[in-house]
């Protein structure tokens, strides 16, 4: 029988919430902290934030999943932060939200409008695409498919002679073609610099789908390998475990994303006969999904993935149902205040992304 549970234990006492003094340094780490004392998905989120912040205290290796439409809103100068300060090792991503950040790096804005009195077809004829409550000009981002990704593809077409090639060369070419047009903010760029290899399973699914259509050299273009992309985040994931550093996860939303991380864990213990696990040590999910409706990219963290070997038992593994856009910026905020604003993780990167073919 498990001890029992001692619910006067002092260390259990939730606390009310109040301000944190404005005049002090630190205000956003302080609110954090004290928010894991609190309820609910304050809590929760508090929890978050610690769990995070052990991962970057330790040696396992961190891998974020990217989903949803979180580029188009704003959110990727904090994921290209993570990467420059060593905070990320892997990145798995929707196609979108790893070209979306490169509109307003064409000088494009992106406008707020109410989603709730809004003619779509009066945007059609003005030409806008809308994201909810935020809308781009048609013209821009269909340059961004076509004259962007478009001519990258063109390009590969020229200097990469292989008949095939991974996702993961693949956005690390792009990332190196977009530093040299002038992009070296975006997200590939960032990436293939810091040597963060990227991963999407679902490549055609977005802007770079739309450039491959319409690119002049497409068909002498090299096949996109996914299989191959399996094989070397299971790769990177066995090297890892096998070193004793261990993996961590951190999921942005849930999807395809979350769900190929989460498979190299039992591609792993699969590898090694199925004899032993061998989870993720500690994850993390912000999203605003449900359990019931069997979603959450593969299951809920803490219940379902243990029985799956994708998570460990009794490991941080929070869940935080919250909106990606108010929890993010908040834990991000609250690392710089707590490591301080030159910190930088050194931790040996997971391979030499030159050398994947």
């Amino acid at each position: 029988m498990p001890d029992e549970l001692e619910y006067d234990d002092p260390s259990l006492i939730r606390e009310p919430m109040t301000v944190i003094d404005g005049n002090r340094p630190g205000t956003v780490l302080a609110m954090l902290t004290k928010m894991r004392k609190s309820a609910f998905q304050g809590r929760q989120l508090g929890e978050a934030f610690e769990a995070w912040k052990k991962m970057i205290e330790g040696d396992s290796l961190i891998c974020l999943g990217y989903a949803g439409s979180m580029s188009s809103a704003g959110m990727w100068p904090l994921v290209t932060w993570l990467m420059e300060r060593g905070y990320i090792d892997v990145l798995a991503s929707t196609s979108a939200n790893i070209t979306e950040d490169l509109l307003e790096q064409m000088d494009a804005h992106l406008y707020r409008l109410d989603a709730d009195d809004v003619d779509d077809a009066e945007l059609w004829d003005e030409g806008y695409y809308r994201f909810y409550d935020h809308i781009v000009s048609a013209e821009v981002y269909d340059r961004l498919e076509v004259g962007m990704t478009g001519q990258f593809i063109d390009d590969l077409a020229e200097t990469w002679r292989k008949p095939s090639i991974p996702t993961v060369r693949f956005l690390y070419e792009f990332g190196l073609w977009l530093k040299a047009k002038g992009f070296a903010r975006s997200i590939l760029a960032t990436a293939a610099r810091c040597q963060v290899p990227v991963f999407c399973c679902a490549l055609p699914d977005g802007p770079i789908g739309e450039g491959y259509d319409k690119a002049v050299k497409a068909e002498e273009a090299p096949v996109v390998d996914f299989f191959k992309d399996y094989k070397i985040a299971t790769d990177i994931v066995d090297a890892a475990v096998t070193a004793g550093r261990g993996t961590s996860v951190i999921f942005l939303g849930g999807g395809v994303p979350k769900d190929f991380l989460q498979i190299t864990a039992t591609g792993v213990c699969s590898r090694h006969g199925n004899q032993d696990a061998r989870p993720h040590v500690a994850a993390i999910q912000i999203t605003t999904d449900n359990t019931v409706y069997g979603g959450l990219g593969g299951a809920a963290l803490a219940t379902e993935c243990i029985s799956w070997g994708k998570q460990s038992k009794g490991g941080d593994n929070v869940m935080c149902f919250a909106d990606v856009t108010i929890a993010l910026p908040l834990i991000c905020q609250g690392l710089l205040e707590h490591f301080g604003p030159d910190h930088r993780r050194t931790r040996p990167r997971p391979l030499n992304l030159a050398e994947v073919f």
